[in-house]
């Protein structure tokens, strides 16, 4: 399909217009459950998102071997109370829900979790399989749509594929909504051996579109076609469809060459955002597997600093260029 038609398609009614509806309230009433987190989930409506993620946290303090992944209890936190209510939160307003625990650790990522022994590694799995069936518990029973069985473990996952299938089996006797998982871009997404396991193909997207300071909109655009292409051969070999589990940028100067990254020292830059999403726009009505996808982020508090002093330069797309082209692209076909 030549960019021409993709700008025109309307994507099908049953695409996943989704956006990753982000903790950032420590308060209680500005958090997950808190008072302000349905006026955050309505306004999503204006940008015709009709699907979230809802992202509790675990911590690891480094990496160390461990025994257990907590789950956090205090207030304020993503604690099972207030999962539960945001996950009924979104429901009453006709939203799907995928539940995507995540692992934060300090002063690193999921994709930097590696140990040096087998014992270790036993250590985690056994943590991290009573972890997770603690959230397929949650999410069978309040029928939630599709369960995001881990993020970005890139070493967990490339060098242990069948300890991954047996946590898939285990998770399967607990819950029977769709199991999908969210491969980091690049090394962790073209070498899963596991996808033919799980329903969805999972892609953390962060691709870079260009490689360079000023390429115009037909190179952007080419470059986000390039990735689309990758996702679309791994999804036709596993004969599987692909969701794009994160995917977004930030309003900096040259927001394309490294999406994943701070905004550091660049410029505030709503056009470079907007130009981001116009190629990611084109490529998605192009695919012929993504059939939805999660845009990182969306506050559960309107007042959090991203959407005062720091929202110039970060990621959430509402306010800017950027959300009127997530709008037109998540736009329902007429009925």
């Amino acid at each position: 399909m030549d960019s021409e038609l993709s700008a025109e398609r309307i994507l099908p009614a049953t695409f996943v217009r989704g956006m990753t509806f982000a903790h950032e309230g420590y308060r209680g009433h500005n958090g997950y459950g808190g008072e302000l987190a349905g006026l955050s989930l309505d306004s999503l409506k204006r940008l015709n998102v009709n699907a979230v993620a809802i992202v509790p946290y675990t911590f690891m303090r480094g990496m160390e071997p461990i025994d257990t992944l907590p789950i956090p209890e205090h207030y304020g936190a993503e604690n099972d109370s207030a999962v539960l209510v945001s996950i009924r939160q979104a429901r009453a307003r006709g939203m799907q829900v995928m539940l995507k625990p995540q692992i934060w650790i300090r002063g690193s990522w999921p994709g930097e979790i590696d140990f040096s022994g087998p014992d270790a590694w036993d250590r985690f799995f056994l943590a991290y399989q009573r972890w997770i069936g603690h959230y397929a518990d949650m999410a069978q029973s309040e029928q939630v749509e599709a369960l995001c069985i881990g993020t970005e473990l890139v070493h967990a996952t490339l060098q242990y594929p069948e300890r991954w299938r047996a946590i898939i089996r285990e998770l399967r006797s607990r819950y029977d909504g769709k199991l999908t998982y969210a491969a980091n871009w690049g090394e962790e997404f073209e070498n899963l051996s596991f996808w033919e396991d799980l329903d969805i193909i999972g892609l953390n997207s962060y691709y870079p579109l260009a490689d360079h300071t000023e390429p115009d909109d037909a190179e952007l655009m080419a470059g986000a076609r390039r990735w689309i292409t990758v996702a679309d051969r791994i999804g036709q070999e596993n004969d599987r469809p692909v969701w794009l589990t994160e995917v977004g940028y930030r309003s900096v100067a040259t927001a394309w060459m490294n999406p994943h990254a701070e905004a550091g020292d660049r410029a505030s830059s709503l056009d470079h955002q907007a130009r981001c999403y116009a190629a990611l726009a084109n490529a998605v009505r192009a695919s012929d597997r993504v059939t939805g996808m999660f845009v990182w982020k969306w506050p559960s508090y309107l007042g959090h600093q991203e959407d005062r002093a720091g929202r110039e330069v970060g990621f959430v797309p509402g306010g800017k260029p950027a959300g009127l082209i997530l709008r037109e692209l998540y736009r329902q076909p007429a009925q």
